[in-house]
């Protein structure tokens, strides 16, 4: 009986560590609120994910959805990736919000923007594949 409790004490704390190791590699999401991005540069491509805590698919979706898109173009100055939780925005400076601008009705929701203009906009989670190739593809044909 001991035996078989330390097996599973010993399982436990390899599976965690394994789990410890994965979070601490996996590239983070960074935060922007509409204050912060009033003040960033345009002709960049920005892909915003707005989320918030009480929202299931949006934490699975960071979990799932950004990891290898922020791996894939981290080497590209002009691709930027952010959460935007609705619940602690910032108004921007003329007292407008990202959700109201660009329309967002739902959570997550999905946007890439190019020169202050939504060029892509997607909401719910549910196809990782078929989401990450439909922002891939916008993002290659912008950057």
């Amino acid at each position: 009986m001991k035996k078989l409790l330390f097996a599973l004490v010993a399982c436990a704390v390899l599976l965690g560590a394994g789990q410890l190791s994965w979070a601490q590699q996996a590239p983070a999401l960074a935060s922007v609120t509409s204050k912060a991005y009033s003040s960033m540069k345009k002709d960049d491509v920005y892909v915003i994910m707005f989320t918030a805590a009480y929202c299931g698919p949006c934490r699975v979706a960071k979990r799932e959805l950004f990891p290898p898109m922020l791996e894939k173009y981290a080497a590209f100055a002009n691709v930027h990736f952010y959460e935007l939780d609705v619940e602690k925005d910032q108004p921007a400076p003329d007292g407008t919000f990202l959700k109201d601008r660009w329309a967002v009705n739902g959570l997550p929701t999905f946007v890439v923007i190019y020169n202050d203009t939504v060029m892509f906009s997607s909401t719910g989670y549910s196809r990782k594949n078929t989401l990450q190739h439909s922002i891939e593809n916008k993002i290659n044909a912008l950057k």
